[in-house]
């Protein structure tokens, strides 16, 4: 086991937290969906370590899960000695790195070119890009509605560099929250008619992309439409949180009141059993019939009631 420094060790923690969270919320998803979630996690929390030493955060956080299978590393290939005295003595020239840079663009990514390319520029190595030569620009014109719910001077442009890492930061969290807050309601309420449309249609996760480049297969109101569902959702339910503590209260407090006790218990029959045993069996009866996983059931069957009905209006809420 390698020693790492704090800082590995401290990220480690962290983003393997994350991944045994994500694993837990998901656990109902098929093994595919998981794994795509842990990867998209996990790239995600790397872009801000250095590339230089990548590696060694991975593998910090490769053993906080030791059993994860990593691939085989392939033997060494034998090489001839002189050759490789000869390769390494040869210095590194700023031409021979450019040049194994371009051969490798091919099979990087966009994002990781675009990385790369951010690099080059801090450090110096900035090129003048003519406005014939730049990409044209779909709209300059901010929409009212931002205008107006940020506080923004109309006809002042934005900064599209930070427009567009604040998009990537939102639609993050954005998406987040929309896969947390429908597994948790599937798991409180499986039998809900309040539920996300099925397959890719209902996806967020997977039409956000394809709706940014433009495809016209995916509308503006699609998007609206799936967002205003999960923001009901999760208004619903933390506004349930609230109310669920008084309403399990009352409920409770009226189950055990005594009017309430002597009142089922004066049902019971028994003409030689005074009123006083009668109340004292009914509450025992009642207290057996309590437990840990009654009381969960009753809290969670509260909270879906309150959502059901804030979200539908009213409506019957849920299946036979």
């Amino acid at each position: 086991m390698t020693l790492h420094p704090p800082d590995q060790i401290a990220w480690a923690a962290r983003v393997g937290a994350r991944l045994q969270m994500l694993q837990a919320s998901f656990a109902d998803d098929d093994p595919a969906g998981r794994r795509g979630y842990i990867e998209e996690e996990i790239e995600r929390e790397i872009r801000e370590v250095p590339p230089s030493v990548r590696g060694a955060f991975l593998e910090a956080l490769a053993e906080r899960f030791p059993s994860w299978e990593t691939a085989p590393t392939p033997p060494a290939v034998s090489a001839p000695a002189a050759p490789v005295a000869a390769v390494a003595a040869a210095p590194a020239t700023p031409q021979s790195l450019v040049e194994q840079l371009a051969a490798l663009a091919g099979s990087l990514s966009e994002e990781t070119r675009w990385n790369l390319s951010q690099y080059l520029q801090q450090a110096g190595y900035a090129i003048a890009v003519t406005e014939a030569a730049a990409p044209p620009a779909a709209s300059t014109e901010i929409p009212i509605e931002l205008v107006r719910k940020l506080g923004l001077e109309p006809g002042v442009p934005l900064d599209h560099g930070r427009t567009l890492k604040l998009v990537a930061v939102l639609v993050d969290l954005v998406v987040t929250m929309d896969q947390l807050s429908w597994s948790v309601w599937k798991s409180l309420a499986p039998n809900s008619i309040v539920r996300r449309d099925p397959g890719a249609t209902g996806d967020l996760r997977k039409l956000t992309g394809p709706y940014l480049l433009g495809d016209n297969e995916v509308s503006t109101a699609q998007i609206t439409q799936l967002l205003d569902k999960t923001r009901q959702l999760i208004a619903g339910l933390l506004a349930a949180v609230g109310s669920t503590g008084e309403a399990f209260a009352r409920q409770h407090l009226s189950r055990f009141s005594p009017p309430s006790i002597k009142e089922q218990a004066e049902a019971d029959q028994g003409f030689f059993i005074g009123t006083e045993q009668k109340c004292w069996r009914k509450y025992i009866e009642l207290f057996n019939a309590t437990s840990g996983v009654a009381i969960e059931n009753e809290i969670a069957s509260i909270m879906v009631k309150y959502t059901e009905n804030l979200i539908l209006g009213g409506r019957p809420v849920s299946e036979p």
